[in-house]
């Protein structure tokens, strides 16, 4: 079990729960708003969802 615990995954990150929760929740963000004929709620949700996911997978959050 430990040696699940320790192994790191792509670029040397062990997602945890919290990181996998954020980036299915902006994966859906993405795919509510990408269909927006408005362009800053196609693109803002875009924008939200990367920064939101990068920050959660290599800030520690």
């Amino acid at each position: 079990m430990d040696y699940l615990a320790t192994t790191t995954g792509l670029f040397g990150i062990s997602p945890s729960t919290d990181q996998l929760i954020v980036v299915n929740l902006s994966a859906i963000l993405i795919s509510t708003t990408f269909n927006s004929p408005q362009k800053v709620l196609k693109w803002g949700g875009l924008v939200i969802a990367v920064v939101t996911t990068t920050c959660a997978v290599w800030c520690g959050h």
